[in-house]
């Protein structure tokens, strides 16, 4: 046996807490076995077991552990309390709406969960009109008619959403998306507000939706659906522009990701370690503020170092903290830089605020043709 193949100890768990961190280590490719560690008068179902590594993987073992990645199962994303397991596919059958579940496909098999198609349709307002209109008709007639109406919106809808079920199923077949089980759901309303309702009732794990191209986002700044969600909604939600080639999670490679300074980042960073399987990905980390912070420059090397340190199979480096506005230095990295996926943070703001102040997300939504992934914060 070779000196670096070797077993050594990394350290001792419960059976459950051992097996875990199994998985994340075989991940990053460490060989591991698990030992019985017998003690008198413990059944033997809960003996706790030792995590044996070749010696050789002791240091990447170390940082692994140390990094807490094995204190949370592998669907933790930043917050998992009360999210459901399920992922949300909102469309409205145009072709972006297939590329999104493409996109969403592809999360859903990596994350282990079932997409949800959800299409919402408007159905008539219905106001009590006076007894008599201007045109002769009594309320009952036009309270009559309305049903209607709803009635043949609603059957139009759902034979759409079967047709859109049955493109999917052919592009399962051909192996264009996942071959995995989903479902779809029609529901009555305002889309984004049926996509907002939705989330605060079922917490899915994520949100994948559609954008414009750059092109059209020009007659699309007031109202967009997408712009909507990412600035109300309290999940994860990742934009997918229409003319996006899916390249599959392992094809995404060069990152920016916006920071904060807080402890939010590292969680960030950490969970898409563990959840994007990004082995070789590099990161353009990006302060976020149009006002100039204190020792922006040497906290973001500061930040890079401690997370190679952390996550040595990524690659990390500090970007848009040269002079300039911001929007332009932002700008300035995203073409340099190749960028594939950009990560924000988003805080949540009143519509008023959005109107006037519009969030980072939402400027950037409009501002690129690139996957966004935006956490709530």
């Amino acid at each position: 046996m070779e000196a670096d193949d070797r077993l050594i100890t990394l350290v001792v768990h419960t059976e459950e807490r051992a097996l875990r961190l199994k998985e994340i280590l075989e991940f990053h490719d460490i060989h591991v076995t698990l030992e019985d560690v017998a003690l008198p008068g413990l059944p033997l179902q809960l003996y706790p077991k030792k995590v044996r590594i070749p010696v050789g993987s002791l240091a990447l073992g170390l940082k692994i552990l140390e990094s807490g990645e094995t204190g949370t199962p592998p669907l933790a994303l930043i917050k998992m309390t009360g999210m459901g397991s399920h992922l949300l596919i909102p469309v409205d059958f145009s072709p972006a709406s297939m590329t999104a579940v493409r996109v969403g496909f592809f999360l859903a098999e990596k994350f282990g969960v079932e997409p949800i198609i959800l299409h919402s349709y408007i159905a008539p307002l219905f106001i009590a009109p006076e007894s008599v209109d201007a045109f002769g008709m009594s309320q009952e007639d036009n309270a009559e008619s309305d049903a209607v109406e709803a009635i043949d919106l609603r059957k139009l809808a759902s034979s759409q959403l079967s047709a859109f079920k049955e493109e999917i199923d052919r592009a399962r077949m051909s192996g264009l998306v996942p071959d995995i089980r989903f479902s779809t759901t029609l529901l009555e309303g305002i889309p984004e507000q049926v996509i907002h309702e939705y989330c605060k009732q079922n917490h899915p794990l994520m949100v994948v939706m559609a954008t414009r191209g750059i092109d059209k986002k020009e007659s699309d700044l007031v109202g967009s659906v997408t712009a909507e969600v990412i600035d109300s909604c309290r999940v994860p939600v990742f934009t997918v522009p229409e003319n996006y080639v899916p390249l599959g999670v392992e094809g995404i490679k060069r990152v920016a990701m916006f920071c904060t300074f807080t402890p939010f980042d590292v969680a960030t960073v950490r969970g898409l370690m563990r959840i994007f399987d990004y082995p070789a990905c590099e990161f353009s980390l990006i302060p976020v503020s149009d006002r100039p912070i204190s020792n922006a420059c040497a906290r973001l090397e500061d930040l890079c170092r401690y997370l190679s340190d952390m996550f040595p199979t990524a690659s990390f480096h500090a970007a848009g903290v040269s002079r300039g506005r911001f929007d332009e230095r932002v700008s300035k990295v995203l073409s340099e830089n190749d960028i594939q996926l950009i990560i924000v943070p988003n805080k949540k703001s009143s519509a008023f605020s959005r109107f006037f102040h519009p969030t980072l997300a939402h400027r950037i939504l409009f501002d690129r043709d690139v996957p966004l992934l935006v956490l709530p914060v």
